[in-house]
């Protein structure tokens, strides 16, 4: 009985040890909690979110309120703003444009007065309700061209950040066979084709190795071979990746072979 109670007062004690170094660990700053950000670092970053998010609007609002020319200079102040920006910046400007091209969810149903009544309760004044009518009516990224065109835009910023959240959608119009889905995707593969970062090949060769209908995704790699003999990348990742090009390409001339 005695070594069952001394066994019970271990690990009593070892129990409150922990919980005392749990409770100092939490109490204790870390490093980032102290360190302050500079003011003109948050004024900056305010600025270029704020010069970003008016340019999504401004290019949201065509072609009713801007003409083509308005768009085109948007998209420009998007990516000016994205390759002045820090890490913080960049987050912001791919979370508009993700919010923004999320809306292509919504595109199977018709957005009119009584889907917003019910969405916002019978309460709601009518012209509130007539808003968001208008809204969906009018904004450039509830059609499937606007929606391509902030695909595209993803595909000039061209880092890993954008080719992530091109393959986030791109998963996402891969999931059905509509026709403005299949328009979604080939839009999303040419984005994917269109940036700069290795990634974005990564994601086309594993649609293009896995995908039932790859044949877009095959097409690209083939820009892809030039693209990657022009960047500096390690002599091994070149390797892999040209391997990796050269055998889907070869799996695609047997297809062709074999159905032609």
């Amino acid at each position: 009985m005695k070594k069952k109670n001394t066994a019970n007062l271990k690990r009593k004690t070892a129990k409150k040890a922990v919980k005392k170094a749990a409770k100092q660990e939490a109490t204790v700053p870390t490093p980032s909690a102290e360190a302050k950000v500079p003011r003109e670092i948050l004024e900056r970053r305010k600025r270029l979110m704020k010069e970003a998010e008016v340019a999504l609007g401004a290019l949201n609002s065509y072609p009713m309120l801007k003409g083509r020319g308005e768009a085109e200079a948007a998209k420009k102040m998007v990516l000016e703003a994205y390759s002045k920006g820090d890490a913080v910046v960049r987050q912001f400007i791919l979370f508009v444009i993700h919010e923004h091209l999320s809306k292509a969810a919504n595109m199977r149903v018709m957005e009119n007065f009584d889907f917003y009544r019910k969405v916002m309760g019978e309460k709601t004044e009518v012209l509130d309700v007539r808003k968001n009518v208008y809204r969906s009516m009018f904004n450039y990224s509830n059609s499937l061209e606007g929606t391509v065109e902030l695909l595209l835009l993803l595909g000039d910023i061209g880092d890993v950040g954008a080719a992530k959240v091109i393959s986030r959608h791109l998963a996402f119009y891969m999931s059905g066979e509509q026709q403005g889905l299949q328009m979604l995707r080939n839009a999303a593969v040419e984005a994917l084709e269109n940036c700069g970062c290795t990634y974005a090949l990564d994601v086309i060769l594993a649609y293009a190795r896995y995908a039932e209908k790859n044949e877009r995704f095959v097409f690209a790699l083939r820009d892809w071979e030039d693209k990657l003999k022009a960047m500096s990348i390690a002599a091994a990742d070149m390797d892999a990746y040209m391997s990796a090009i050269n055998e889907l390409m070869m799996v695609r001339k047997e297809k062709d072979v074999h159905y032609g």
